[in-house]
């Protein structure tokens, strides 16, 4: 608790910034577009607004701890569980981290005496199968802040602990998606954007905010691709091909705007998750990688 206490006394709380966001209508937009003038700039607050510098920075400051333990100037030690004191802050650590997953998955949060009981309910679990999975998982993380690189220098587990089973393996191959002159799918040729992307792999828009005519012409002028179909998960948020063209009047409103109407709620960070279909110049029809679409 001391420890605690001198942190939080010498610990400064950065000055909050609030989000200056320019709100405009259709039709102001449209007048705006008109004029020449260019789409009102968004001042957030730095933290938060770009995952991938932030995983960046957290993977830096891994490899500095790991080399320190490496050379010894940290040691590590062991810390045992225990749900019934509070003053080790185990469950409140717990109710933390999993409440934190929960939100970002949208699921149902729990409160700290929820938490203590399910921690109980599951210390056998822990002790076992979990500790086991953990430990296999961490010393892969290692590997890789490590600067391990190659492929077979990492492993697959095959576990049971009920017969006593430990098989480890040499991972496959990411599967990569190629263009086909077949498709029994699409029973004509598909074409891969980029050839061989990955399920790892992403497209990154960031020229937000968008309409969807802007969003179509972006990839027609970039890859010459014909864009018909925009999805963001399970909604479609344009197609083309809709009888009587219904979408047709959707192409001059912001992207992210038309989601949150169809979604019936706020989008929580600054960008969405978009896929795309259509056809090449060719004809063909066409698969890429998921649309990171950056709209602030």
């Amino acid at each position: 608790m001391d420890v605690v206490r001198h942190l939080a006394q010498h610990y400064h709380c950065k000055h909050y910034v609030a989000k200056q966001i320019k709100v405009e209508t259709p039709e102001e937009a449209k007048a705006r577009e008109a004029a020449g003038k260019p789409a009102p700039q968004h001042h957030m607050e730095a933290p938060g607004m770009n995952d991938e510098e932030d995983i960046k920075n957290l993977v830096e400051k891994l490899a500095q701890l790991t080399l320190q333990y490496i050379t010894g100037k940290q040691k590590i030690a062991a810390a045992d569980f225990e749900k019934d004191d509070d003053s080790n802050f185990h469950i409140a650590f717990i109710t933390a981290s999993s409440n934190l997953r929960a939100r970002n998955y949208k699921i149902k949060e729990a409160d700290f005496h929820k938490t203590k009981l399910i921690a109980g309910k599951i210390i056998p679990a822990i002790a076992t199968t979990t500790a086991m999975i953990t430990g296999a998982v961490t010393n892969e993380i290692f590997k890789f802040v490590q600067g391990f690189g190659k492929l077979d220098q990492f492993k697959n587990g095959f576990i049971n602990l009920a017969v006593n089973i430990f098989a480890f393996t040499e991972p496959d191959e990411v599967k990569r998606v190629k263009s086909k002159e077949y498709d029994p799918v699409m029973c004509g040729p598909i074409k891969a954007i980029p050839e061989g992307y990955t399920i790892y792999d992403k497209v990154v828009v960031n020229h937000g905010p968008l309409t969807f005519q802007k969003f179509i012409d972006h990839f027609k002028h970039t890859m010459n691709l014909e864009v018909t179909m925009i999805t963001a998960g399970n909604i479609a948020l344009y197609n083309a091909y809709m009888p009587g063209n219904k979408h047709a009047p959707r192409l001059p409103l912001n992207i992210e705007t038309t989601f949150e109407d169809l979604a019936k709620e706020k989008i929580a960070r600054k960008y969405l998750v978009l896929e795309i279909g259509g056809s090449t110049a060719e004809g063909s029809d066409f698969q890429m990688p998921p649309i990171k679409y950056i709209f602030a």
